[in-house]
């Protein structure tokens, strides 16, 4: 086993399960017998899927893959079914049960479940750790189970692979770490003697981190700064979607949206890609929610930990985790849809170009050498700078067939570790987008209600490009602030002329003065006489269109 993919089998806590879960969702139902003979003959042909983990005696060394003597298939796929009504509601509550049942060790670290009784059709449920492989990996290892058209044959029988006849592993104690150590000694030799040097204080002493990870992946001068910065980055503020995790998770996921509505969104905001605008909507989405669980959102940057494909074009079936993460903030105070889809769009560019992704591989490949609790606490350290996990995989434009039926829609959702309790999940199939959400129970018990918010958020802003108030330029003539003053010029209050009004003047930091207007004017008794008095009567008397233009011209200047 590598030293990534050591990585993540030792990042198992009961409150946060390395598990990867799937599931297909079918309007039909599917013979079972069928379904475990394609399970048997194309998922388990790879060989990590009839494979068990087998950690060194000593207790010191990576563990390594050996071949299950007593694999069956019969262990690994089960049939359940929904009690009534069997609709979306019961489905999402077993599965989030599913999700939370550790895999057995003595077994390879896979189960499949046929979920009848859902609605008219049935659901095939997967869950495949993450040791296994990463999720763009499973992604196409799953759909290479699926066929093409609805008629295919059945599988055939897939050819019994023996066992190697010896092992130095079976007959030394430390023959797996004798192993360890000669695969580390390829790749990661200048690791090795690192550790050695300096023993078990590499998490108390985060620059000697900075070091290891540098001599093991060659990093230059401009890398090893990035990940310095990296580690003495402070963690995101705890919300509801981060704090202390039980075991309970839940989890959510939207209707099928069409592509062609996130296009026309894309096509007439300059540059944006279809990943832009599923982000910003998420975005929007997130401070919805927190505005409704009374969170302060106007100063509010949160980041989220995105995994990055590093495979080359052609080797998406080897499996392994052959990904990074890089972190992305997310500008939640920002209010506008269309200044908040252009400002990701800015931080998204910045991130394809820098060394982020290059850093957070080597860093993944460096912990995996640690101990387990070693290896957990570095990771919960860099893991607690994000308030979520979020993917986005493009899988197959054209419909697919599993077991002999169609394939009506595909989600799946990837672990999150350390106080992270929040996870999105963003999977195209078919010309058609499905947004997911995975959560700790006790932070966020209804993500519908965040799902929701990122349904509304995308509607508004589909409104606003089929409404023409975007314009297809570099400035953005619409805002929510300009379109709430609209309202109520149009709509002036009612107010007994004999009531206190709230002066109008601007403090020197920008904000509303608090203080009561005096009798018969528009100001407070400090800001009758202030110069800036004069120029706010000015702006009063010009027309709605010279205001605008100048809120145009302004938003220029800052763009």
């Amino acid at each position: 086993m590598n030293n990534v993919d050591n990585f993540w089998l030792c990042m198992d806590e009961p409150t946060n399960l390395m598990v990867i879960t799937a599931f297909m969702e079918f309007d039909e139902p599917i013979d079972f017998e069928r379904l475990k003979s394609t399970i048997d003959v194309r998922l388990a042909r790879f060989d990590r899927f009839r494979k068990r983990v087998v950690k060194p005696v000593s207790g010191v060394g990576v563990p390594h893959w050996e071949f299950d003597r007593n694999y069956d298939i019969r262990s690994h796929v089960h049939r359940l079914a929904l009690p009534s009504p069997g609709d979306k509601a019961e489905l999402q509550e077993m599965v989030s049960n599913l999700t939370t049942a550790p895999l057995d060790l003595s077994k390879p670290l896979w189960q499949v479940y046929l979920i009848e009784n859902y609605e008219n059709g049935c659901v095939v449920f997967f869950k495949i750790h993450h040791c296994i492989a990463d999720g763009i990996a499973l992604i196409h290892v799953l759909l290479s189970a699926a066929d093409t058209e609805a008629n295919a044959p059945w599988p055939e029988s897939r050819p019994v692979k023996k066992e190697k006849s010896f092992s130095l592993d079976r007959i030394l104690p430390f023959g797996s770490t004798i192993k360890s150590v000669q695969n580390l000694a390829k790749s990661t030799r200048k690791v090795g003697k690192l550790l050695a040097r300096e023993g078990l204080d590499t998490i108390s002493h985060p620059g000697r981190l900075v070091e290891m990870t540098k001599a093991a992946t060659g990093l230059t001068a401009d890398a090893a700064s990035l990940l310095s910065r990296l580690t003495i980055m402070p963690s995101d503020p705890d919300t509801p979607f981060k704090g202390r995790l039980g075991v309970r998770k839940t989890v959510a996921w939207t209707e099928p949206m069409p592509l062609d509505k996130i296009k026309t969104v894309g096509r007439a905001i300059d540059t944006t890609t279809l990943n832009d605008v599923l982000i910003a909507t998420v975005t929007g989405a997130l401070r919805r929610y927190l505005k409704k669980r009374n969170v302060r959102v106007n100063d509010l940057d949160l980041r989220v930990a995105v995994p990055v494909n590093i495979r080359k074009p052609g080797t998406e079936f080897e499996l392994g985790n052959k990904f990074s993460t890089v972190f992305l903030a997310l500008p939640v105070y920002l209010e506008d849809p269309v200044l908040r889809l252009k400002e990701v769009k800015r931080r998204m560019d910045n991130l394809k170009h820098s060394m982020d992704a290059v850093v957070g591989y080597g860093l993944m490949s460096a912990l995996g050498v640690l101990p387990p609790n070693m290896a957990k606490k570095a990771a919960h350290l860099f893991g607690n700078k994000a308030s979520g996990v979020m993917t986005n995989v493009p899988g197959p434009r054209q419909p697919l067939y599993f077991s002999g039926s169609k394939i009506r829609n595909l989600m799946f959702w990837v672990p999150r570790a350390g106080k992270v309790g929040l996870g999105i999940s963003i999977l195209s199939y078919d010309g058609e987008v499905t947004v997911g959400v995975a959560s700790d129970e006790g932070l966020l018990p209804d993500p519908e209600v965040l799902l929701e918010g990122f349904e509304e958020e995308f509607n508004y802003l589909l409104e606003l490009v089929k409404s023409g108030k975007i314009y297809h330029g570099p400035l953005v003539l619409h805002d929510r602030y300009q379109e709430a003053q609209q309202k109520k010029i149009e709509k002036p209050e009612t107010r007994d002329a004999d009531s206190p009004r709230q002066c109008k003047a601007l403090t020197k930091a920008g904000k509303r003065c608090r203080r009561r207007a005096m009798p018969g004017s528009d100001f407070c008794n400090t800001h009758k006489s202030d110069p800036r008095v004069a120029q706010f009567r000015k702006i009063r008397t010009e027309t709605e269109d010279d205001r605008q233009a100048q809120v145009a011209q302004s938003i220029a200047g800052i763009m």
